[in-house]
């Protein structure tokens, strides 16, 4: 791994630029112990308080984690990993729930697609476990949980890992703003019905292999649930009206 003299400013950003070199051509992998603080200081020039601080700001957004007693490692699961800065970009652009289900209505659309293409006999058995264990589950809280299951498994499915990370983080960060949005869907019995069909309908397009079916079924289901969304996007526009 090569490591260069930077100058003082930008130390941080230098720092993170020089990580990234070293991951793209290879030198670094997800797991991979970095240098220790000492030598990371003197390889880059700079003190060790500022490696430091540097080796945190890359904890904070996700890249580096630190294992007590055995030094930092570039991060192996990056499932949770973009959440943080999604949810702040959210935060400070002011965004409304709405946006966070458009962009999950495009991930779950292409996920879905990619699925119909790489999903294997196995994988298809699956999926149609868990929309058999939905319907027969009488708690809704734990049918909420299955449907869960069901969609990261698509996900997973589609082979695609930044879909599936990036389809992760937009999903956690809608459910923090719509607490128990899953089970508060299911709780009707009109809606659980009309979901249950939908997820029948992009898994069978699954096993078909058929790409613009499933991404038209799930298409459909994205677009139901986008009805319960916006009212609750009405509700926290009217609640910040009021409290303007």
């Amino acid at each position: 791994m090569m490591y260069t003299e930077i100058p003082q400013k930008k130390i941080y950003l230098q720092i993170l630029e020089q990580i990234k070199n070293n991951i793209v051509t290879k030198q670094l992998k997800s797991g991979d112990r970095l240098p220790s603080e000492r030598q990371l200081s003197e390889q880059l020039g700079v003190s060790r308080a500022t490696v430091r601080e540097a080796i945190r700001a890359l904890e904070m957004i996700g890249l580096v984690h630190c294992r007590q007693g055995e030094g930092n490692f570039i991060t192996e699961d990056f499932d949770n990993t973009l959440t943080q800065p999604l949810s702040i970009m959210f935060w400070l652009n002011d965004g409304k729930v709405t946006e966070i289900h458009e962009l999950r209505r495009s991930l779950e659309t292409e996920a879905a697609k990619l699925a119909a293409l790489h999903a294997t006999k196995e994988d298809i058995l699956r999926l149609e476990e868990i929309c058999a264990a939905i319907e027969s589950e009488p708690n809704e809280a734990k049918s909420a949980e299955l449907d869960k299951k069901l969609h990261d498994s698509i996900a997973l499915y589609s082979r695609n890992k930044l879909i599936k990370d990036v389809l992760n983080s937009a999903s956690t960060l809608i459910e923090e703003l719509i607490k128990d949005m899953r089970t508060l869907i299911l709780m009707e019995e009109v809606s659980a019905s009309a979901i249950n069909k939908q997820h029948r309908d992009i898994v069978a397009s699954i096993r078909k292999h058929d790409p613009d079916a499933a991404a038209r079924a799930m298409l459909t289901h994205m677009s139901f649930i986008e009805d319960f969304v916006t009212e609750v996007q009405k509700a926290i526009d009217i609640k910040n009206t009021e409290e303007d």
